[in-house]
């Protein structure tokens, strides 16, 4: 599909035309590449809770976006409760995480550490973006408790597989 109207270098967002290289474009940009890695982690994920975990925050980062756009008061608190909620639950599962994991084990650990950083990185480029853009707070807020929900989430998932997480011990090397 083309339609030309990018063609000078500018987009339609909503109610606005901005440049594509405005800080705007390139937050929704980020989330655009969060929610495609969680489209790519969905068809390695087996369990049904975390399956319908992440379809749930593929909407809602669809819903972030337009909340960029025009602080749309669709990301609130209830967002990030849900997300506290959830990362509670799995943290019953887990038991207590030691820092620095390091990354890997099972195959579907692997895509939602993947996810884990993307998560990190579009939360520090809204940072970043938020000093010229006026967003609704809870946008921040929901992208750091959403890598926290995708790091416990990786934890239960390699205990689902059986499989120990391997822990850097800061100081010690092999």
């Amino acid at each position: 599909m083309f339609t030309r109207t990018g063609d000078d270098g500018n987009t339609n967002l909503i109610n606005k035309r901005v440049g594509k290289d405005s800080p705007l474009v390139n937050l929704l940009g980020d989330i655009d590449e969060l929610n495609s890695f969680i489209g790519l982690a969905l068809t390695k994920i087996k369990w049904e809770d975390m399956k319908n975990d992440l379809i749930r925050i593929q909407n809602e980062l669809f819903m972030l976006g337009e909340e960029a756009i025009q602080n749309s008061g669709k990301i609130t608190e209830e967002n990030i409760k849900w997300l506290e909620n959830r990362i509670i639950e799995y943290r019953k599962e887990t038991g207590p995480v030691k820092l620095f994991v390091i990354p890997g084990g099972s195959e579907e650990a692997s895509y939602l550490h993947i996810l884990r950083s993307v998560a990190r990185r579009v939360e520090r480029n809204a940072v970043k973006y938020s000093r010229e853009l006026n967003f609704n707070k809870w946008i921040i807020v929901y992208l750091n408790r959403l890598s926290s929900l995708l790091f416990v989430m990786a934890i239960a998932a390699n205990k689902r597989n059986g499989i120990s997480e391997r822990i850097y011990d800061i100081g010690k090397y092999f």
